[in-house]
């Protein structure tokens, strides 16, 4: 993907109010879902139905394993094929979707940080793509508007471990840490999404939580009163494969054809 990154900031501004609801909710549920990596439906600040994640798709995850139950066809009419983030009121807003990952403090090297060399990037070890369109039956639909521009904003949160250790404790509030304005050219279809990070100086034993808020910015417009549409948000380690392998795993699925194209 060839994109311009018109700016990044480290940041000590104000979190905005809306910014601080949509936070605390990826906290509840990082906690209620005692993982560290998002699960489930997605957190956003706008949307016209369930959005899940790319993850809860995959091999051992919980849709497969619905699959597996007496009530599978209930279950795919619940929870299949909702991989795309529809929004239809998008003009004049800046809607905005959550991702977050878990790292050890094994990645800050103390050493490393007294000589001000550059500390590990988390980018290394970390992906996060979506797919700048929308497609049913595997063919892109190019009624639906798409992202232009976009925000990266990178919050982090210490966190422990409670309940004999059984369960994870954010500690505190999500830190407002660094934003990068990113560009998309018309033509990107694939999104590599995932920017520079460098993990902050552990204050537990445990690690820390990031997560990060992609807020649209300007679009490229679809055909006339037609929703924003992006799919397959992805955020997972580099160890658990490509995106490509990922997206395999799940478009084998017959049960993932075909539907949720309500326009």
């Amino acid at each position: 993907m060839n994109k311009a990154i018109l700016l990044f900031i480290f940041s000590v501004t104000v979190i905005f109010a809306t910014d601080t609801q949509d936070l605390e909710k990826v906290k509840q549920k990082i906690e209620y879902h005692n993982s560290g990596f998002m699960k489930g439906n997605l957190i956003t600040s706008l949307e016209d139905d369930w959005l899940k994640i790319t993850n809860y798709y995959i091999n051992g995850e919980s849709f497969k394993n619905r699959l597996k139950e007496p009530d599978r066809l209930e279950s795919i009419e619940k929870w299949g094929d909702r991989r795309r983030w529809f929004v239809s009121n998008w003009q004049g807003k800046q809607p905005a979707i959550y991702v977050s990952a878990d790292y050890v403090p094994a990645f800050y090297n103390n050493s490393i940080q007294k000589d001000k060399k550059p500390s590990t990037d988390l980018k290394d070890y970390f992906d996060f793509y979506f797919k700048n369109y929308c497609e049913f039956d595997g063919k892109i639909d190019t009624r639906y508007a798409r992202i232009k521009k976009m925000k990266l904003t990178y919050y982090d949160a210490p966190y422990t471990a409670v309940n004999n250790m059984m369960n994870i404790k954010i500690v505190g509030k999500f830190k407002k840490i660094i934003s990068y304005d990113i560009e998309l050219k018309e033509e990107d279809k694939i999104i590599d999404a995932m920017q520079t990070y460098h993990p902050l100086k552990p204050t537990t034993l445990f690690g820390n939580i990031f997560a990060i808020q992609l807020k649209v910015l300007e679009v490229y417009p679809g055909e006339k009163n037609m929703p924003l549409c992006t799919s397959d948000y992805y955020m997972g380690r580099k160890g658990w494969g490509s995106y490509e392998e990922i997206l395999k795993q799940i478009d084998e699925l017959p049960e993932l054809k075909g539907k949720r194209n309500p326009y």
